[in-house]
């Protein structure tokens, strides 16, 4: 494992926000399971990991590699807004592929039942319900392909880590213009995992700026106990990590 083990980083997108206080999250979020890796591998096997550890623009990488999200490019996502195109064409892929499945599998129940449902919960049942099965085709390629481009990027004992979620959680009372926006992003991160089947853990990191920071590491397709098992291993380096980063105050 060691030799072939890798964790891909994945890079900011010239899209993503340049403010420095995301800047110095986005450094934070990374540093920890990166600061992990070496020492372990330092520790355990006395090489270095410049040769296991790469950064990848993850988005930049999705729209090469994913032919078929050109249908989606450019629907749910507006210039001005910080965002990495190619996953947000890949959430909206998701959506349709969730609606599509929610209608096969629970349509006919909930038509002939009309449970009383929440607010919000209740729309997007019924928007399921109306949805067509109009580029299904086109969203299973891309499930398809996605799953086959980040077999290819991290192989079979490789590691990807992502930000668990985009930034700070909206505030109460937000307008609904910048909640959108950050749906939109939640919902691109979010997409990696749910449209490939990689399996995902997030680890909490502490906190920053008084609130809870995480990192989601992914593995490929059917390694949740691989997963779990290497974070298992690196546990007491992931605390010590996260203990030196509060310490110093992030």
């Amino acid at each position: 494992m060691a030799n072939r083990q890798n964790l891909n980083r994945t890079s900011r997108d010239k899209t993503e926000p340049q403010d420095n206080h995301m800047s110095t999250l986005y450094a934070v979020v990374a540093s920890v399971p990166v600061h992990s890796f070496r020492k372990y591998f330092a520790f355990r096997f006395g090489q270095s990991t410049s040769h296991i550890l790469k950064t990848v623009s993850l988005g930049a990488y999705v729209e090469e590699r994913v032919p078929s999200l050109k249908l989606f490019m450019g629907k749910g996502c507006r210039n001005e807004e910080p965002n990495i195109p190619s996953l947000v064409a890949l959430s909206s892929a998701m959506l349709l592929l969730q609606r599509y499945e929610f209608k096969k599998n629970h349509g006919e129940w909930v038509s002939s039942v009309k449970p009383d449902l929440g607010p919000g919960i209740s729309e997007r049942v019924w928007e399921a319900l109306a949805a067509t099965d109009e580029n299904i085709e086109v969203c299973q390629r891309v499930l398809t392909e996605l799953r086959a481009a980040l077999a290819s990027l991290v192989g079979d004992l490789g590691i990807l880590a992502i930000p668990t979620v985009p930034g700070p959680p909206p505030k109460l009372q937000t307008e609904a213009s910048t909640l959108e926006t950050f749906c939109v992003r939640a919902f691109s991160l979010l997409s990696i995992a749910g449209v490939s089947g990689f399996c995902q853990l997030s680890i909490p990191l502490g906190m920053y700026d008084n609130l809870p920071v995480a990192v989601s590491l992914l593995a490929k397709h059917g390694s949740d106990a691989f997963l779990l098992n290497v974070v298992e291993i690196l546990y007491d380096t992931l605390k010590e990590q996260v203990e030196i980063a509060e310490n110093l105050g992030y």
